[in-house]
């Protein structure tokens, strides 16, 4: 049994929807309740194809199957799958602005395995070598524990308005990259 780390392509879509759905409903559920959770699957919490196009999301694969996804971004937009925050797509320019960790989702059978910490050193890593000194992300509650283990700062804890007005508090994030690991 191995874990592969690789680009996700367009033929894996079907199977990271399904993925992060699992995920959100049941790795999110101690920290957001059943009727945000239904607005934010496919909303806030889903897959941007325009990470797949920019070929900056991975998956692990063990026994074929995917297990974890997430990526970075050179882009503006933050969160969100296809439509949501649409406008957002400008390019950020590296040693300006700061790259974007996106979209991490755990299958819950391999939920604290080190699959999101292996994910984050790749993303980390690529949006270094693109260029960028500095990243940010949206992180849900529940990850803000894996996120903080890994050097990234709390900017400011603020709740996003979903669609139908429903609210979804997150937890904005920064770090400093490094070409060394630890830094």
């Amino acid at each position: 049994m191995s874990d592969i780390l690789r680009l996700a392509t367009e033929a894996d879509v079907i199977a990271l929807s399904a993925l992060i759905a699992r995920s959100a409903r049941e790795l999110q559920a101690e920290f957001y309740p059943p009727e945000v959770l239904d607005v934010a699957v496919g909303t806030a919490f889903g897959l941007d194809p325009m990470l797949l196009a920019d070929e900056t999301y991975y998956l692990i694969e063990r026994d074929g199957q995917p297990v974890a996804c997430g990526g970075w971004s050179f882009r503006a937009k933050t969160y969100g799958a296809a439509g949501h925050l649409a406008d957002a797509t400008a390019r950020m320019q590296p040693g300006r602005d700061a790259a974007r960790i996106r979209a991490f989702f755990v299958a819950p059978d391999y939920a604290r395995q080190g699959l999101g910490s292996r994910l984050l050193a790749a993303c980390e890593k690529a949006a270094h070598e693109a260029g960028f000194t500095e990243a940010e992300m949206v992180a849900t509650l529940a990850g803000e524990k894996l996120y903080s283990r890994h050097g990234w700062a709390v900017d400011r804890a603020y709740t996003e308005i979903l669609p139908g007005g429903t609210e979804l508090p997150v937890i904005r994030m920064t770090k400093r990259l490094s070409s060394r690991r630890g830094e």
